[in-house]
């Protein structure tokens, strides 16, 4: 069981986010409860779950603290709920949805005592349906923003080596305290999807690294599938975090990446239909209807600055992933084409 210690004396607070959540949470919370380290406690934060979620963690988990909020805030707002209670060295986040195996904590930390430039450290996340499969290695970020799983169903003995990635997979991860206070917790605007992206490039204008801990496992319930609410969320956030955290002349000289990107993702929207080019016009709209917030937000992010742009580009990566679309062709034009105007970038930002 959870060693307790009395408040504000362990190292480590684990926060799972709960949204009508009690199917998984019956198994992740188990494997939660018995992980091999001395000073941690497991919070569930809820987003006001119709499910009795609350109400059977309470009775069947009791060592497991919770944390009722109000309304469903997403993701990020309720992380952020269970950070501010928080007063341990490290913040580790978790998804419902996994299983983590015994040592995935206790690796976790190790990664980050061994890494004291890297803000966060991101677990092997493993696909349920095959274990023996990577679902993410940390995430990969494009120039344009758009980000995408790192090893998506690669061998996970390919991902062996403690090594820097671009940003954590929020399905699991830990985070410094002192390195979260000085940067932000998530930026709760995005309320689902990217908020983990953009928490680590925003680490990382900051100059913190940010590391892959391979020995830190879990298994992930995981399906690639967009419909259109999660297009939505994944656009209009994709356009907040580039606002977040490039300058605006850096955001100038990307004006051909991002238009080449604003391309195919229209291809692929009326391709695929499901109602995504709904949802990707719907996220232009409430773009322009935040503009003021995002201006507010932007100047927040970069008052942590502590790196120059040409820095922060050489975290992205000038490919699309070619799982992106069926198209393999097209895809290896486009990347070439990215390829080719991130060598203009690199020679062109120079502050």
């Amino acid at each position: 069981m959870v060693i307790r210690a009395p408040f504000g004396e362990h190292l480590v607070d684990v926060s799972v986010v709960s949204w009508n959540s009690w199917g998984h949470l019956r198994t992740s919370l188990p494997a939660l409860i018995d992980q091999d380290y001395d000073s941690y406690r497991v919070v569930v934060v809820d987003n006001d779950s119709s499910d009795e979620t609350v109400e059977h963690v309470e009775a069947e988990f009791p060592d497991v603290d919770v944390v009722r909020f109000g309304a469903n805030g997403g993701y990020g707002a309720a992380n952020n709920a269970g950070f501010a209670r928080s007063q341990s060295k490290y913040v580790a986040v978790v998804n419902p949805d996994t299983k983590p195996e015994r040592g995935w904590l206790r690796a976790l930390v190790r990664s980050l005592e061994q890494h004291p430039n890297a803000a966060l450290a991101t677990s092997k996340v493993l696909l349920a349906s095959d274990p023996t499969r990577v679902n993410a290695c940390g995430n990969v970020v494009h120039l344009s923003g758009i980000a995408f799983c790192r090893g998506l169903e690669d061998d996970q003995h390919d991902y062996v080596r403690a090594e820097s990635v671009a940003a954590v997979s929020g399905a699991a991860f830990i985070a410094r305290r002192d390195a979260l206070e000085e940067i932000g917790g998530f930026d709760e605007r995005f309320f689902m999807y990217m908020e983990d992206t953009e928490l680590s490039l925003r680490a990382r204008l900051a100059g913190w690294d940010i590391v892959l801990a391979p020995r830190s496992r879990v298994v992930h319930e995981y399906t690639l599938n967009i419909p259109a609410a999660k297009f939505y969320y994944l656009e209009r956030n994709r356009i907040f975090m580039l606002v977040n955290i490039f300058r605006w002349r850096t955001l100038l000289a990307m004006a051909p990446v991002l238009a080449l990107a604003e391309f195919g993702v229209w291809w692929f929207a009326l391709r695929t239909g499901r109602g995504l080019a709904r949802a990707k016009a719907k996220s232009y709209a409430a773009i322009l209807f935040e503009i003021p917030a995002m201006i507010r937000h932007r100047r927040r992010t970069q008052a942590v600055r502590r790196v120059p742009d040409r820095v922060l580009l050489d975290s992205l990566q000038p490919n699309l992933h070619t799982g992106l679309s069926e198209n393999y062709g097209l895809t290896r034009i486009v990347n070439l084409l990215f390829r080719g105007y991130n060598q203009i970038l690199r020679r062109v930002v120079h502050w």
